[in-house]
């Protein structure tokens, strides 16, 4: 029974992660990650546009049935359509018969919101939100940020802005009415955890800057750099904070920590490739027909330390592409899981009235001519890492009470299990599991109540950091590899 419960979660783990990463975290309200195709920066040339001639008909070869279908519909259809959403609903009808998860349509509003995202900056007050139960919630306030000088906590739910409800108004509705530009001010109600009553904030906006690097070091000499996702900041932020962590005394070794980085633009992960990866090839572009169209070399002399870099099933795209280069050209050592598999190229086609799609137009394939796409790329060494450690800070249900069943009550005891508190894993919270939390709370300093709300979910989170840091596999293996001699002798896909 265990393990069949331990197996279904897992699996609603995977699933969960991969509907979050192609809608939440696309809809996070600093929308910078994602799930994302590699999309080249160069500013696209082709603009397509569907005009009828002078005689009603287009002047595309073979497009008579889509105009006479829009005609017909139009004129003798006995409700009325509008025929620009028919036209819309026709382009997006291509799309899907494509069968290409990466091509996408993008109407004025979505183009407009994908684009901040590559920017990496946005008009709002500083925070990621989330979706539980209709309501929506601070997941994360940034530092320095105009929410976080006015209080506003994780686990805070956000009530009203300008006078709107967003209980149930959904996601995107919710980072609209809070985006805005920098210099205006939003009204915000917000119920805090344990308060009796909502609180009343008039926020002012900034421009928010998204970061997508980390940088510490774990010990003398040796560095820590994680990278996010790939924006048009990324280079910029890794090239500043990799010179910082090198002037410190970068003698022992470096990790790089590319796990669950979806990707990006493809130009900053070459930047940083020119920084990282010895002189030669670090990445070619082919196109449809196996030409290759460009290929990024690097001048770079190789770094007198060793490298790890951290991977897994959710490092995708331009990070694959960058761990790619230097596996191949023996700079580093890979760690961790196989990852997505993900190499193809959008570009953005602009097509009448302000919408566009993406559209994909090459592949990357690494140095030795290996091709990503849909095979990802096998670390030297696999080491694995405890599903609930990757997923459990997307985890907010709400309130969870005795008697409850199902998926959430059996993510919560897996979390409770990972920092040693006594329960069976049975998806049914029962009094074992009301005891294990009560034991929690009471180490956290919160009311014994034995019950999952809003406070306990900020204060078991924070634990999970810490307990994820402490038990993270991979990260350990790689501070133990990088300290032997020898490792740099066995770089470029030796298992």
């Amino acid at each position: 029974m265990e393990t069949s419960n331990r197996k279904s979660i897992f699996i609603g783990l995977l699933v969960f992660a991969i509907l979050l990463i192609g809608t939440n975290l696309a809809n996070y309200y600093y929308l910078g990650a994602q799930a994302d195709p590699a999309v080249a920066e160069e500013s696209p040339s082709t603009v397509i546009r569907y005009e009828p001639s002078g005689n009603g008909q287009p002047e595309r070869e073979g497009a008579a049935l889509l105009w006479d279908t829009v005609d017909a519909i139009n004129e003798n259809y006995f409700y009325r359509v509008d025929k620009e959403e028919l036209i819309e609903g026709a382009v997006r009808g291509m799309i899907e018969h494509i069968g290409d998860p990466h091509v996408r349509f993008y109407n004025p509003e979505d183009l407009e919101e994908f684009l901040s995202e590559t920017r990496g900056t946005y008009g709002g007050i500083g925070i990621r939100v989330i979706e539980a139960n209709e309501k929506i919630v601070v997941f994360e306030t940034f530092s320095g940020s105009p929410a976080a000088r006015s209080g506003i906590s994780p686990g805070d739910r956000i009530l009203e802005a300008d006078g709107h409800e967003l209980t149930g108004a959904g996601l995107s509705r919710a980072v609209e009415l809070l985006r805005g530009p920098g210099d205006t001010n939003v009204d915000i109600l917000i119920q805090r955890p344990g308060a009796d009553e909502p609180i009343e904030l008039t926020v002012e906006r900034a421009q928010i800057q998204v970061s997508t690097v980390f940088s510490e070091m774990l010990e003398e000499g040796l560095g820590y750099v994680r990278i996010s996702s790939f924006d048009s900041n990324t280079a910029d932020e890794f090239s500043e904070q990799f010179s910082e962590i090198e002037q410190s005394g970068l003698s022992v070794g470096l990790i790089l920590d590319l796990r669950n980085n979806p990707g990006g633009l493809v130009d900053p992960a070459v930047k940083i490739g020119e920084m990282l990866v010895p002189e030669g090839e670090i990445v070619r572009l082919v196109g449809r027909n196996g030409d290759v169209r460009r290929v990024y070399n690097s001048t770079a002399v190789k770094r007198p330390y060793p490298i790890v870099v951290l991977i897994n099933e959710d490092s995708a795209s331009a990070s694959e592409l960058l761990a790619g280069a230097l596996q191949d050209r023996e700079a580093a050592a890979l760690v961790g899981q196989k990852t997505y598999g993900k190499a193809s190229v959008q570009q953005i086609e602009y097509l009448e009235g302000g919408n566009a799609i993406l559209l994909t137009v090459a592949k990357y394939f690494t140095p030795s001519g290996h091709d990503i796409d849909k095979h990802g790329i096998k670390p030297d060494f696999e080491v694995d890492m405890p599903e609930i450690l990757r997923y459990y800070r997307y985890f907010h249900p709400g309130s969870l009470e005795e008697g409850d069943y199902g998926p959430d009550v059996e993510m919560l005891q897996l979390m409770l299990e990972q920092l040693g508190l006594r329960v069976e894993v049975t998806g049914f919270f029962d009094r074992q599991t009301a005891l294990a939390l009560r034991n929690f709370q009471d180490g956290a300093g919160l009311e014994l109540t034995g019950e999952f709300d809003d406070k306990t979910w900020v204060e078991l989170r924070d634990a999970l950091d810490i307990a994820s840091r402490e038990n993270d596999e991979q990260l350990n293996f790689a501070t133990e590899a990088i300290r032997k001699t020898g490792l740099m002798n066995v770089t470029g896909g030796i298992n």
